[in-house]
């Protein structure tokens, strides 16, 4: 405990044993998952010559299962052992992944994706729920901080790192390489203890649709709760408008285009800094407050790349990737503060289930993002869901701001 508390604020929940092995696994875990992503669309872009259409079939079948399974599965987690759900479900993502090797057709490669990333929406909700009963109460937004840095970190290695391999190997021993990331994940998480929390008898559950209504009604029954999740989901809905279309904005503004992979890791490495200066310095401030000023911030900024896309404002190509890097550490003020919230406004039993309706909604939010981005990109040029994203974004921001005013404080504990 002395060392927990002298360390700076961003690292105390490295003090932590049994924290610290849940975060170890994630390294592994999410890293997979990328790498997955990067194998996956080799295999089919140049090994099976498949087409956009296909690609587009890709994403259904990762994001769907959160949307279509997420608030059921939510029930599953509050109601299982904990280390029993991240053990299983990162034993059986290597299985799945194993699959993706000797999957002789797209069809059934899809139902292994989908399958796959079933798992994927148990896992989630499930460190979600795990991070709160191993985390002091006073360091909530550094270990989500850090649990969003391993993200980051890995968002921006892994496609890295699967590019490279893809030059040497062929797909299919990336997967196999990612099931054996995803059991290394599994034998960390084994070691943590079981019976995290109390769990309901069988005799004192409600039914399985009462226990999924009684997630939702919580979330009713909070507003700053309810208010994140709705922020966010809106949040993600604006910022796929123009996630995916960066490539595009800089070739349209005539830099290199060997910079579209700079541009990546910039904004990664944005994202790394925001999450940790967040886990430093945002641990005592209103996380609603921090995420209404992330989103003015961002939104501004982003709107700012689109006049440049847009020719009309000029900017050196430094003071570009510069912006790029501050877009993503504001963008951290959404994302690190959301699961704040989620934790220190919900109760242990219940955790699983807003976890997995707040997962539900974004996956779903970032389904319509980017079809309708592609639609504004060809309609009204590549500097439009730029423009329109980042003004929505900072409008969303001035709104959360206002909502805050009229709904109670949050625990700040």
């Amino acid at each position: 405990m002395d060392l927990f508390r002298t360390l700076p604020p961003a690292r105390a929940p490295l003090a932590v044993p049994r924290l610290r092995r849940l975060l170890a696994a994630q390294i592994p875990a999410d890293l997979a998952d990328w790498l997955d992503l990067v194998a996956l669309g080799t295999l089919l872009a140049y090994s099976w010559q498949e087409g956009p259409t296909a690609l587009a079939f890709l994403m259904l079948a990762i994001s769907l299962p959160y949307v279509v399974l997420g608030p059921a599965i939510g029930v599953v987690v509050d109601r299982a052992d904990l280390r029993v759900l991240l053990v299983a479900s990162n034993v059986f993502r290597a299985l799945a992944t194993a699959a993706f090797a000797i999957a002789p057709d797209l069809p059934i490669l899809l139902t292994l994706v989908a399958l796959k990333s079933s798992v994927d929406a148990v896992f989630t909700p499930a460190k979600q729920a795990a991070i709160p009963l191993l985390t002091p109460p006073d360091r909530l937004m550094a270990a989500n901080g850090l649990s969003h840095t391993i993200n980051q970190t890995t968002k921006v290695a892994g496609p890295a790192l699967g590019g490279a391999l893809m030059i040497a190997v062929e797909p299919t021993v990336v997967f196999f390489l990612n099931a054996g990331l995803s059991l290394v994940a599994a034998f960390l998480v084994l070691g943590l203890p079981s019976a995290l929390r109390p769990l309901p008898d069988k005799s004192e559950r409600a039914g399985f649709r009462s226990e999924l209504r009684q997630g939702i009604t919580h979330i009713r029954s909070r507003p700053v709760l309810a208010t994140a999740i709705l922020a966010m989901t809106i949040g993600f809905l604006v910022m796929f408008l123009y996630d995916g279309l960066i490539a595009l904005l800089v070739k349209e503004v005539g830099y290199p285009s060997s910079m579209f992979g700079t541009a990546i890791a910039v904004l990664g490495a944005g994202g790394v800094v925001g999450a940790l200066l967040l886990g430093q310095f945002g641990e005592r401030r209103d996380p609603l407050v921090l995420m209404a000023f992330a989103g003015i911030t961002s939104g501004i900024l982003v709107a700012t790349i689109g006049h440049v896309g847009r020719n009309d404002i000029s900017m050196p190509l430094q003071l570009f990737l510069t912006t790029l890097f501050a877009v993503r550490i504001a963008c951290a003020g959404l994302f690190v503060p959301y699961r704040t919230v989620l934790q220190r406004e919900t109760p242990a039993n219940l955790l699983g289930r807003v976890s997995a309706i707040g997962e539900a909604a974004i996956a779903l939010a970032t389904l319509a993002g980017p079809p309708l981005g592609a639609f504004l990109a060809n309609e009204a040029g590549i500097a439009s869901p730029f423009l329109l994203g980042g003004y929505l974004t900072a409008l969303l921001g001035l709104v959360l701001l206002a909502v805050r005013h009229r709904i109670g404080q949050p625990d700040l504990k």
